[in-house]
């Protein structure tokens, strides 16, 4: 835990010590949500001139980590909007399969999910990969969100029921997943 006035102090200490703790972290939230090492890379970057720039705004009130985390979510889902606008989307390098079953077992998975998942509003790809991918607690993805325990519970069975219709568009069941 940061000592009361280091951080409102933006010494390079303490600063260098939040990157070298926090960064590895939050390039994984980010290599979840796109297409390239580069795009997650910058988003890192991002967050972190934004941790340097809000460093006196830090209050204690949460873990150094759960408020560099919720700048980062706050990137990624601003960067989500931004590339919706674009209908670009990229979560091409997305790896589904928890256990191997086959190449083209698991090149058919992650492209059928990579499809849909390009389709869901940006808060409902923020709730899955925090959910599913991170392994955070619906509160923890409220708090990080911004919004209730009970509304990312919401977006999270939103995004699902969207994903089970795309998916039966696409012919994909859960069976043959």
């Amino acid at each position: 835990m940061l000592k009361q006035g280091s951080v409102r102090q933006a010494d390079a200490e303490s600063f260098n010590r939040l990157v070298i703790e926090n960064q590895e972290r939050i390039f994984s939230l980010f290599r979840r949500m796109v297409s390239s090492h580069d795009e997650a890379d910058d988003l890192t970057q991002e967050t972190f001139i934004k941790v340097y720039k809000n460093l006196s705004k830090f209050r204690n009130d949460s873990s150094e980590y759960t408020w560099i985390y919720r700048i980062a979510v706050n990137t990624g889902l601003n960067y989500l909007r931004r590339q919706k606008v674009r209908q670009t989307i990229g979560l091409d390098t997305l790896d589904l399969a928890a256990e191997p079953r086959g190449q083209e077992y698991n090149e058919l998975t992650n492209s059928a999910l990579k499809k849909a998942l390009k389709k869901l509003p940006s808060k409902q790809q923020m709730v899955i990969i925090l959910r599913t991918y991170q392994g955070l607690a619906f509160k923890d993805i409220g708090r990080l969100m911004d919004t209730t325990e009970n509304a990312a519970k919401v977006n999270f069975s939103h995004a699902l029921k969207n994903l089970r219709k795309m998916f039966k568009e696409m012919g994909v069941t859960y069976e043959t997943m």
